[in-house]
């Protein structure tokens, strides 16, 4: 009973939904949605992302060693699904999304998000069935003001 009761308390905490962009050593490029992000230090500009050990997307995180947040807004709900599944990278596109190469990292920005952050990773912690990425800011675009999604804003969980 504890453990349902734990479940549905750490259901509550909100959070946003963004495409995590990957670049593996190899060059490929993917994706995928996360939402346990947080902004950990003003200086230097740094944030976490919480990422599963069980996913391809994880193996390029590890060997690319930088990432990108796209931040998603509240009408893009079913993008944020779409990247919850694996998905193929082809031409520029991974699951048919268009992205660039960003600049400071060589991390995919996804041409649908409203802003972009270039990481580096900087450090890491094992917690679980995840590892938790610390990465600082190499660079950010804002492409126009939008509101982000979150989970009071669609069905969707990831938490308990």
């Amino acid at each position: 009973m504890e453990g349902q009761i734990r479940t549905e308390v750490l259901k509550t905490v909100p959070y946003g939904f963004y495409i995590t962009g990957v670049i593996g050593a190899n060059g490929e490029a993917n994706g995928f949605t996360t939402c346990w992000v947080s902004q950990v230090s003003f200086e230097p500009q740094q944030v976490v992302v919480a990422v599963r050990k069980d996913q391809h997307t994880h193996d390029l995180m590890e060997s690319g060693g930088v990432f990108s947040l796209n931040f998603l807004s509240t009408d893009q709900e079913e993008l944020a699904r779409k990247f919850t599944e694996p998905l193929d990278n082809d031409a520029g596109t991974v699951g048919g999304s268009a992205y660039t190469t960003g600049e400071a990292t060589g991390a995919p920005l996804f041409d649908e998000a409203f802003a972009h952050l270039e990481c580096r990773i900087v450090n890491k912690m094992e917690a679980g069935d995840h590892t938790v990425y610390l990465g600082e800011v190499a660079s950010a675009a804002l492409k126009r003001p939008a509101d982000i999604l979150t989970d009071l804003d669609t069905p969707m969980d990831y938490g308990g």
